[in-house]
């Protein structure tokens, strides 16, 4: 992961690029100094939307209220007394669904805070 671009690094690129130029230096050629800095350009590379944990979490949240439109959680129950497990279905039903929707939920807020690139 790379790191957040601050106002501090980024003053810090731009400087650089700029010492490091001809006074004839063109703005486009000090832009393209900072954006190939080795302490911005890592940041500039978008994250595929796959990666993000922000998007993860959201699909989390979701697919665990699929789960409960479509009753998996009580097939789970129907499974689990095959083998003598006695749940109440309507239980197991809420507490895995609100479970599953908390901890992708926090997933994608830890994804929003930690962020340092753009999607892709």
């Amino acid at each position: 992961m790379s790191k957040a671009i601050t106002k501090p690094r980024l003053a810090d690129a731009v400087e650089d690029a700029v010492r490091n130029l001809p006074n004839s230096a063109t703005p486009a050629e000090v832009a393209k100094r900072v954006v190939t800095d080795p302490a911005i350009s890592p940041a500039l590379k978008p994250v595929s939307r796959w990666a993000s944990e922000t998007l993860q979490g959201i699909t989390a949240a979701g697919a665990a209220q699929l789960l409960q439109i479509t009753g998996f959680a009580k097939s789970i129950v129907i499974a689990a007394g095959w083998f003598g497990a006695t749940w109440n279905a309507d239980d197991v039903s809420t507490v895995s669904t609100t479970v599953i929707t908390i901890a992708g939920l926090a997933y994608a807020w830890y994804g929003r805070e930690t962020t340092t690139r753009p999607l892709a």
